[in-house]
């Protein structure tokens, strides 16, 4: 593989209303597009858009970084692609970084290939063509979260996940309360504290959920607090996730190694790439512990690639938290769009997805950087 320009492209994509967590409310994201063209015309593409409450880089340094790697694999002439990842690998990088450059290098080797991304990270057919998926619910009331609730329902979704612990117990047990009889039990209802609680508190909340029925909950404490999470884990009845805490593939894999969870989110940008995450992944799986694939409010270039990696990864899965796309005013471009809860993989070669020029020119928060040897 001859590697003959890069692009790196600063962007904000606007929500279309402000997402509210434990971690504040965001109005848009901003990440950086990574374009890498070869000397026979083929472009691969990742996105590093880090997301906030898990330690990530700042898209600046996404920008910064991202341009001296990709300057590295211009000046190392041609060579296999297997050598470009194994010198992203060794390199110092943020996660995001690293998960926006392994991303366009494995678009490249799909592309040559002529097979879906989701192929080459299975090495052979992946497991599934289509993903299940989870509705994100974030209304701030009881009432509005039914609305929200059944409109998910309608559409198709089957398990619904409502983010908690940005306001107070009480109005979080009403709000899952009020989705619960809105839905009966024709889905699965997970929340998402986002390490909002204590120990003592997330037990508390958790067990007066007991008669809701809740799939599991996701990163009840702080995400550091591995000891905290096997705590509450041993005490409820409900599923423990961790998320923020599995940003960390060490701590991740101390999590697993404790039984401190019963499940693990796999968020490829901040896992450092796809390939670590499909490695953490098989180690879970192993020791008996499920896992799932969320986007970080990522554009269509980042989940696409979540959606290759969600369907490369054996075994059963979990509804998968990838239709996030509908929280964007404005995309990158077109990917898969959920359809009946789920989305379907692209068979198209490579990362199913591309960015649209128009679009990007529109989002672009900065020149692009442009690199060649």
């Amino acid at each position: 593989m001859k590697l003959a320009r890069a692009r790196l492209t600063p962007f904000a994509l606007p929500l279309r209303t402000a997402l509210t967590t434990a971690h504040g409310a965001e109005t848009a994201r901003r990440g950086v597009l990574v374009e890498l063209e070869t000397a026979d015309g083929r472009v691969g593409c990742g996105e590093a858009t880090p997301p906030g409450g898990f330690g990530a880089e700042t898209a600046d340094v996404c920008l910064a970084r991202g341009a001296e790697l990709c300057r590295e694999l211009l000046d190392a002439g041609p060579r296999p692609a297997e050598l470009h990842l194994a010198r992203l690998d060794a390199a110092a990088a943020g996660p995001c970084t690293r998960f926006a450059l392994e991303t366009a290098l494995l678009d490249l080797c799909a592309r040559k290939r002529g097979v879906p991304l989701a192929d080459v990270l299975a090495g052979g057919r992946a497991t599934r063509r289509s993903v299940a998926l989870n509705a994100l619910l974030s209304a701030a009331t009881p009432e509005h979260a039914a609305v929200e609730a059944r409109r998910a329902l309608a559409e198709g979704f089957e398990t619904l996940k409502l983010k908690v612990g940005s306001g107070s117990p009480a109005a979080d047990c009403a709000r899952v309360s009020a989705v619960r009889a809105a839905v009966g039990d024709e889905a699965e209802l997970r929340i998402d504290a986002n390490g909002a609680w204590d120990v003592d508190l997330a037990i508390s909340i958790l067990r007066e959920l007991d008669a809701e029925e809740l799939e599991l909950a996701e990163q009840p404490v702080a995400a550091g607090d591995v000891a905290g999470l096997a705590r509450v884990r041993a005490a409820v009845l409900v599923p423990i996730a961790a998320d923020e805490s599995a940003a960390d593939p060490a701590r991740a894999s101390e999590l697993v190694e404790r039984r401190a969870v019963d499940a693990l989110v796999l968020k490829p940008a901040v896992l450092g790439g796809l390939r670590a995450a499909l490695a953490l992944a098989v180690r879970a799986r192993a020791a008996g512990v499920r896992v799932w694939v969320t986007s970080a409010l990522d554009g269509a270039i980042g989940r696409a690639a979540a959606l290759a990696l969600a369907a490369a990864l054996p075994g059963p899965l979990p509804a998968c938290g990838l239709a996030t796309g509908a929280w964007l005013a404005a995309d990158l471009g077109h990917g898969p769009e959920p359809k009946d809860g789920c989305l379907d993989l692209c068979e198209e070669p490579g990362l199913g997805a591309a960015p649209d020029r128009a679009a990007l020119a529109a989002l672009a928060t900065g020149p692009a950087v442009e690199l060649v040897p």
